[in-house]
């Protein structure tokens, strides 16, 4: 299972062409909250970044990117917005962010990193199309071919096709048994991982040995009051329009929590998910997987481009 993981990996490094490794970086939009799918986004973009020896120079969730902080990006900076599956209309905020960003910065270069698109209103669908065709530099990446259909030639004159930033932690010192993500013989049991938010599908959760749980479930209480801290402290730093160490904590948080998570899917030999990530994650761990889709395809769309040759990979 291990020769499919390592070529999604190395298809991301198709993005070094249009990212010029010579100019800094500064990266926006980075995730601020529980969910550990975008968590897994966000480490698999820095260690892109350290991966090929990007220079960045400014880091930024949505409601932090400072008004001080966006005087300061520099002038031959490329501005990087996260990846994920948030471009549309079901997560507003994250969208009109990006709008903003494209609005305010039309000199710059701007790389969208991969995305699956869905708008569920045609008008709003134009409107935001309206506002990134107006860049002069703009790639936009997408990570499956419904989504390269939503957005080609509408959006950008530069669209691109790539799996998920995620693959990039693939082989990383991050795996504590030391990087090679086999996966363990010993595992046995299936975890089933299940959303039930505006993505479901409403189809009840598989029947197995254990309950079903999401993201949330698997985070300690404590360990979300201290989210909530750092989230605090992130809004803070918009209303001082200062840096207070918001990203650092972030960060820090994030390292650990990832290591929790490989901790809490170790005992299980096969994953049964609706979670795009949770697919990607079982995936990266060396995990059978069983994946139903969300409401809009966004599961089956991505194993249909990525996954086709997986063999652990399959639809429930």
């Amino acid at each position: 299972m291990n020769a499919p993981m390592q070529e999604l990996k190395q298809q991301l490094a198709a993005l070094t062409a249009y990212l010029p490794r010579q100019h800094p970086v500064v990266y926006v939009d980075y995730p601020v909250h529980l969910n550990f799918g975008d968590i897994l986004i966000m480490r698999g973009t820095e260690r892109f970044f350290a991966d090929y020896g990007y220079r960045v120079v400014d880091r930024a969730g949505c409601m932090n990117f400072t008004a001080s902080a966006r005087r300061s990006v520099p002038a031959d900076a490329t501005i990087v917005l996260h990846g994920g599956g948030n471009f549309g209309d079901l997560y507003p905020v994250h969208q009109h962010f990006r709008e903003a960003v494209v609005r305010q910065f039309p000199e710059h270069p701007i790389v969208v990193l991969p995305q699956t698109v869905h708008f569920r209103s045609e008008p709003a669908r134009r409107a935001s199309a309206a506002v990134f065709r107006q860049h002069r530099n703009l790639l936009l990446l997408v990570r499956d071919q419904a989504s390269l259909a939503a957005v080609d030639g509408l959006f950008s004159s530069q669209v691109l096709l790539l799996p998920d930033m995620a693959h990039q932690l693939w082989g990383g010192e991050w795996d504590e048994k030391g990087g090679d993500n086999r996966p363990d013989d010993g595992a046995t049991g299936r975890l089933v991982l299940w959303r039930a938010d505006i993505e479901a599908t409403g189809r009840p959760a598989p029947t197995s040995d254990q309950p079903a749980v999401d993201w949330l479930d698997l985070i300690p209480v404590w360990q979300r009051r201290v989210f909530g801290l750092i989230l605090r402290l992130h809004r803070l730093e918009a209303l001082a329009n200062a840096r207070l160490g918001a990203r650092q904590a972030w960060y820090g948080y994030c390292e650990r929590l990832h290591r929790q998570m490989q901790a809490r899917f170790a005992p299980y030999g096969e994953v049964h998910t609706n979670r795009l990530h949770g697919m990607i994650f079982a995936a990266l761990l060396g995990k059978k997987v069983i994946f139903d889709d969300n409401a809009y395809g966004k599961l089956g769309h991505y194993a249909r481009q990525w996954f086709a040759g997986h063999p652990g990979i399959r639809a429930g």
